[in-house]
């Protein structure tokens, strides 16, 4: 579908896109980029290795680095790259012009690896030396030169609702293009499909480093604790928890700075998912808008992850990250310079909670030394915690510094055996 809808473009294309405009004086380009970075964080706040899950979410055309052994020739990383401590998902950057503009753009992502991109870049590949072999030293180029901004009554645009309507349900890839920023261009000599066409520049990644914030919770999990790493301080931040189909929900007060702030964990009631989801997403809207997004972008990215950030079961801390943080990690060029560039980076961190590792400690233990249906017992156990792609992170961190090999070997059998039963789970539901 995806490459038909590429072949209607290219012939619109050819039956006369109006020719570009003289420039105007007031016809800024405008960029604006959003993106998240999740993070699994232990009650100490410790931040957790783990391995996220494939890109299931994306559409089959999106590109992907390959595992060293492939014959694709895509950017290379090895297997052991896939454990991370920070999961980069969706950046997307959208132009704004009245006028058609070719510029050049490239995102260099610093101390981690780029592993999803659309459309194809001109060059995408590590930057890394081997003085640079720890992993937070890293640096992945992806660049897209002779990127073709259509001008904004340009014909191609007319096809978009019809790239919507093809688009599967809980997609996280084609909601994002419900904006108002202009079609992009990619050219053939690009790539060996022909022209691409899109609404924005996509990419994702896994990175080595250290989040800005550092999330942790009391053992009598009553109190959350909020510390800057950085210089700059977190400007907004929100604390939820989803148990059962119910949310509890609140914006933190201030600005979090690297002098630990305390948060109730309980200060609010629980509430219906649907009621207090929307007043989370609402306010998350706002954040983002008031950070520089426009409406339909900020929308759009709430809606892109209301499936995880508002839904997933858990207790999770989402908060904006500092411009300074972003332009450190993740240099953005575009040239000719753009008139205004607006970045806004939402953090998420996953906690563990300490009641959280204790049963999964229990379980594992009675996975070990159990009968048939113990284990069984245990499985279903796990399953209930519903701790869906942290479930390894979560395990690791409760078998942490145990001796005895037969626990450890339990527990990473107890997650596979999870794992699997939750597939079995989602294609049931899937055939229903």
């Amino acid at each position: 579908m995806h490459t038909r809808l590429l072949q209607a473009f290219a012939a619109v294309a050819l039956l006369g896109a109006s020719p570009a405009s003289s420039a105007a004086s007031d016809d800024p380009l405008v960029v604006h980029e959003w993106g998240t970075f999740t993070t699994v964080q232990a009650a100490d706040g410790e931040q957790l290795w783990w391995t996220p899950p494939a890109s299931l979410d994306l559409p089959d055309f999106v590109y992907r680095s390959r595992m060293s052994g492939n014959t694709s020739s895509q950017p290379v990383f090895h297997p052991k790259d896939l454990r991370a401590l920070v999961r980069m998902e969706t950046p997307v950057i959208y132009f704004y012009s009245r006028r058609e503009r070719v510029v050049d753009v490239s995102v260099l992502f610093r101390g981690g690896i780029v592993t999803e991109w659309y459309p194809q870049g001109t060059r995408v590949e590590s930057q890394s030396t081997p003085q640079m072999a720890a992993p937070h030293t890293r640096q992945f180029l992806v660049e897209w030169r002779g990127l073709t901004i259509l001008p904004r009554a340009t014909r191609e645009m007319t096809l978009d609702k019809l790239i919507r309507s093809t688009a599967g349900e809980g997609d996280h890839y084609y909601i994002a293009r419900e904006t108002d920023a202009n079609f992009l261009r990619v050219a053939s000599a690009v790539t060996h499909r022909g022209a691409e066409y899109e609404r924005d520049l996509f990419y994702r990644g896994l990175g080595y480093f250290q989040a800005p914030l550092a999330v942790g919770v009391d053992s009598d999990e009553q109190l959350v604790s909020l510390n800057a790493r950085e210089a700059e301080p977190i400007q907004a931040a929100f604390l939820l928890t989803i148990r059962d189909g119910m949310m509890r929900y609140q914006q933190v007060a201030g600005a979090v700075a690297n002098a630990a702030s305390t948060v109730e964990i309980d200060a609010q009631p629980f509430g219906t998912l649907q009621s207090v989801r929307q007043l989370a997403m609402r306010d998350m809207s706002r954040a983002l808008i008031d950070a520089g997004l426009y409406e339909k972008e900020a929308r759009a990215m709430v809606n892109t992850w209301q499936d995880q950030w508002f839904a997933e079961e858990g207790t999770r801390v989402l908060y904006l990250l500092p411009r300074a943080w972003t332009e450190r990690t993740l240099p953005l060029q575009v040239s000719p310079k753009p008139d205004r560039v607006v970045r806004v980076m939402v953090g998420r961190a996953e906690l563990i909670t300490p009641s959280v590792e204790r049963e999964l400690r229990q379980q594992v233990l009675t996975f070990s030394t159990g009968d048939a249906d113990a284990r069984s017992q245990a499985v279903a156990a796990v399953l209930a915690l519903r701790l869906g792609r942290f479930l390894q992170p979560a395990i690791t961190k409760a078998t942490q510094g145990e001796d005895d090999q037969r626990l450890t070997e339990a527990a990473w059998q107890l997650a596979r055996d999870a794992a699997a039963a939750s597939a079995r789970e989602d294609a049931r539901s899937a055939r229903n």
